[in-house]
């Protein structure tokens, strides 16, 4: 070969080997910007709205009848939260849903209710926009079976010397309807020997639940137990422990009368404690011995105690027309009851109305609490023998069984039935009308300061001996009037005037007047038996005023006048 061919051709081979470099740079150079390419264009190009991603996740808190659904739920890009909801059913086509409430950003629950017991359910979590719908994994569970039924604690709410109203709670009827309930009881010395007691119309509701029990022995102890059927069965609460005595207690106004049953009338003595209202009242009459229409009952109750009872309004009238009021002992409400001895009343009575206890002929005590405000006596208590108070009352006080205003200057409330001899406290500056009407007190003092009496003080009174205020002007209207036994009255310095009928029917043998002048006799003063009076009594004139007592209108008809 000659040289130049030779020359020729290594030329050739070197621009050979340099074209196919070239070519092989440019081409990995044109696939890197076909790459970058691709690449911006994959990320300029994907779509802002996506599909959410939902699952379908565990139900919780599964009961009989219901269940919490659960799912979750994940936004891409700019999508806004889809309306959600769950599909449920006994079957794969899941027709029931219920609403899905959002509880953070991702997580969803529904709770379904009404649910049928011991019951596999299908569910799914189902999300749409209105344009589509997506559907999450179908999963199950399964509802609890039905029970026996649940019962709370018991607890008595009323009772009586020989019954109690116990109440307790059916807390779940286990799915099934309560067929009947009530309770169990025995005596606590043989508590296998148990007696039922069911509700006799009882609907089949669950809750709360009241029931009496009657005819139980006085001081006795027995245990309840609250008791529930169903289909699926019986239970049987825990017992509680109840022991009978004289005490009453009443959880709700009005159930006095329920409580004591036929046994209403046996009662002489009795304790009660709780809400009393008209019903209640009504019945207390009766127990003792005044019926609504006022006629008499064989009631025998003689002796209450009221200490932690408390009036309050409602329920029927206690007397046919009268209506019982918070805290307050009414007119009459006691009235007529004839076998009442004793009485105690609510520690929080504010009011004891004129003619409570009127014509109470065995009444013998009284006992005012703390609470009174305001105390009016009443007439006929022909037994009352003495009226206590509180000594934290701040508005009356007791002494000697006599009641008296906070400051002792007047008298409330003058027990009829108090006998023997009474002076009244020096504090007392006035007395009421009608203040010591028809007692039995036989001897009366009063202290000097008393310069004002009341009409018909002492009317119808037992007293026998009395000695006036020195300082009372005037003898009011009928002081003394039908004082079937004053034989004895001595009237002070000061008097100066003797009313109409203030010694009326008195069949006085002796009157002693400390006045120097005549005190100035009405023409009915010593009443229409005047006569027996002019003859018989001696009057008593200070020294040296005989002849001027003998010259006076009115005195001058008697025919002893002498010098006390």
């Amino acid at each position: 070969m000659k040289d130049n061919e030779y020359i020729q051709m290594a030329w050739c081979n070197v621009l050979s080997i340099s074209l196919r470099q070239i070519t092989s740079r440019l081409s990995w150079t044109l696939c890197g910007v076909a790459l970058v390419v691709c690449l911006f264009s994959c990320d300029t190009d994907k779509p802002d709205n996506l599909e959410p991603l939902i699952t379908t996740l565990s139900a919780t808190d599964i009961t009989r009848t219901d269940a919490t659904l659960n799912g979750s739920v994940v936004i891409e890009g700019e999508t806004e939260m889809p309306q959600m909801c769950f599909r449920y059913g006994i079957t794969e086509e899941m027709k029931q849903t219920a609403t899905a409430v959002s509880s953070d950003n991702s997580s969803v629950t529904a709770r379904i209710t009404g649910l049928t017991s011991a019951t596999t359910y299908y569910y799914m979590l189902e999300a749409t926009n209105g344009r589509t719908t997506v559907k999450g994994n179908m999963m199950t569970f399964t509802t609890l079976p039905n029970e026996k039924p649940s019962l709370g604690e018991a607890s008595i709410v009323s009772h009586g010397p020989m019954s109690v109203i116990v109440g307790y709670e059916i807390t779940d009827d286990g799915g099934e309807t309560i067929t009947e309930t009530g309770c169990l009881y025995a005596l606590a010395s043989a508590a296998e020997d148990r007696q039922r007691v069911a509700f006799k119309n009882y609907s089949g509701d669950k809750g709360r639940q009241t029931l009496l029990l009657s005819g139980l022995n006085r001081n006795a102890t027995y245990l309840i137990w609250p008791y529930a059927k169903s289909r699926m069965g019986e239970t049987v609460g825990s017992p509680i422990t109840f022991t009978t005595g004289d005490a009453m207690s009443l959880g709700e106004a009005g159930q006095l009368r329920l409580l004591l049953g036929k046994e209403l009338y046996d009662y002489t003595k009795l304790s009660i404690a709780g809400p009393l209202n008209g019903d209640d009242l009504r019945c207390l009459r009766e127990m003792m011995g005044r019926g609504l229409d006022n006629t008499a009952t064989a009631g025998r109750l003689s002796d209450v105690d009221l200490t932690d009872a408390r009036i309050v309004a409602g329920g029927e009238p206690y007397d046919g027309s009268r209506y019982a009021q918070d805290n307050v002992v009414g007119q009459g409400l006691f009235a007529d009851c004839a076998s009442l001895t004793k009485i105690i009343f609510p520690s929080g009575t504010t009011t004891i109305e004129k003619d409570a206890f009127a014509r109470c002929p065995s009444l013998q005590n009284i006992s005012i609490p703390a609470s009174a405000t305001s105390v009016l006596p009443s007439a006929g208590c022909s037994a009352l023998q003495g009226i206590s108070v509180s000594g934290a009352n701040s508005h009356y006080i007791g002494k000697d069984g006599v009641l008296l205003n906070a400051d002792a200057t007047r008298i409330v409330w003058f027990p009829m039935g108090k006998s023997g001899s009474y002076t009244l406290p020096s504090t007392v500056t006035s007395i009421g009308d009608y203040a010591f009407k028809e007692c039995n007190i036989e001897t009366f003092m009063f202290p000097d300061n008393i310069t004002t009496l009341g009409t018909g003080v002492f009317m119808n009174s037992k007293v026998k001996d009395v000695k006036m205020p020195g300082s009372l002007r005037l003898v009011p209207t009928a002081t003394f009037q039908g004082c079937m036994q004053l034989h004895v009255v001595r009237l002070g310095s000061k008097t100066e005037m003797i009313s109409d009928y203030a010694f009326s029917d008195c069949p006085l043998t002796d009157i002693y007047v400390d006045a120097q002048l005549p005190p100035v006799c009405k023409s009915l003063s010593f009443g229409t038996s005047g006569a027996d009076i002019f003859s018989s009594c001696r009057v008593h004139v200070p020294k040296g005023r005989v002849n001027i007592y003998k010259a006076s209108e009115g005195w001058k008809l008697f025919k002893n006048i002498i010098t006390n």
